[in-house]
C-alpha cells in the first residue's frame, strides 16, 4: 500500500532505532508498504521513518529493479570521505552539501532473520548513510558543517533551493536591467529635447521611437521588480533591506517614466 511520506518539520519520537525482534507479517507488510511508496513517488529509496514507521527498515531500488531489504542495519567499517550533494522526500525540493563515508561494511538481517554482509561505495553507500541516518531519528541535516547548515536553514526558511550565499553582495545581476532602463531614459530625453529642432516628417518617426523607448522602459520594470525578489531569495541576511530597496527603486523609475510619458503627450502629440 503506498504511504504518505513524512517531511518536515515532523521530528520522530525516542522509539525509532530499536532493533525487529519479530520477522513476521507485520514486517513484511511494511516492506512492501515502502516498494509500493518507492513506485508511486519514483524513488531509489526509503527508511521505516519515512512512512512513519519506527521499525529499523531500509528498502533501496536497484537499477535493475530489484530491492534490497536492510533490517537492523549497522556500520562496522568506515573508509574514505566524499563530498556529497543530497536531496530527500523528507525536505522536498532541497538540498544539501555534506561528508559521508566513500565506503563503508553494512552488518544486516534479511526478512528471514539471518545475519548478512554488504560492503558498498559510491552512490549505494551514501543512500545507505543517509537512510540510517533516518532509521536513529535523525536526517542529513545533523551532517553538515556549520556554514552549510546556515546555508540549508535559510533554505528551509524561504522554502527555496535558489539560495546559494548567506551574505549579502554588493552588486546584483538585476542592476544590469536598471542600466538598462537608464540607458533607454536618456535616449528618451535626448529625443524629446530634438524634437523642437526637426521637420515634420522626422518629428512622426521619432514619435513612433519615442512611443517604443516607453513600452521598453515599463516592460523593463515589470521585469525588473519581479526578478529583483526572485534573487533577493537567494541572500538570507539583507532580504528585508532588498525588498525596501526593490519597491522603492521601482517606484522612482516609475515616477521618472511617468513624466517622460506626460511630457511626451504634451509635446509631440
Amino acid at each position: 500500500m503506498v504511504k504518505k511520506i513524512v517531511k518536515y518539520p515532523t521530528t520522530p519520537s525516542l522509539e525509532f532505532g530499536a532493533n525487529i525482534r519479530h520477522f513476521d507479517e507485520n514486517l513484511f507488510s511494511l516492506i512492501k508498504d515502502l516498494k509500493d511508496t518507492i513506485e508511486e513517488n519514483r524513488l531509489n529509496a526509503l527508511a521505516g521513518f519515512q512512512i512513519g514507521s519506527s521499525y529499523s527498515v531500509i528498502v533501496i531500488k536497484n537499477e535493475d529493479g530489484s530491492y534490497l531489504e536492510i533490517i537492523n542495519p549497522r556500520i562496522i567499517k568506515r573508509a574514505g570521505s566524499v563530498e556529497s550533494l543530497e536531496t530527500t522526500a523528507y525536505f522536498p525540493g532541497l538540498s544539501a552539501k555534506t561528508q559521508r563515508y566513500e565506503k563503508i561494511k553494512l552488518m544486516y538481517e534479511d526478512r528471514e532473520g539471518k545475519q548478512q554482509f554488504l560492503d558498498a561505495e559510491g552512490e549505494l553507500s551514501i543512500t545507505i548513510q543517509r537512510k540510517i541516518d533516518y532509521v536513529f531519528g535523525s536526517n542529513f541535516r545533523v551532517r553538515l558543517s556549520e556554514s552549510e547548515r546556515k546555508l540549508f536553514d535559510s533554505k528551509l526558511e524561504f522554502g527555496t533551493d535558489a539560495i546559494t550565499d548567506n551574505g549579502c553582495p554588493t552588486v546584483f545581476k538585476r542592476d544590469r536591467i536598471l542600466q538598462l532602463f537608464k540607458l533607454l531614459f536618456v535616449s528618451s530625453i535626448l529625443g524629446l529635447f530634438a524634437s523642437f529642432f526637426v521637420s515634420d516628417n522626422i518629428l512622426v518617426t521619432l514619435k513612433s521611437i519615442e512611443n517604443y523607448l516607453m513600452l521598453s522602459m515599463f516592460g523593463l520594470l515589470i521585469v525588473y521588480f519581479f526578478y529583483a525578489q526572485y534573487e533577493g531569495k537567494q541572500y538570507k541576511n539583507c532580504s528585508s533591506c532588498q525588498i525596501g530597496n526593490i519597491i522603492g527603486t521601482s517606484a522612482i523609475e516609475l515616477t521618472k517614466l511617468s513624466i517622460v510619458f506626460i511630457v511626451n503627450y504634451f509635446l509631440l502629440w
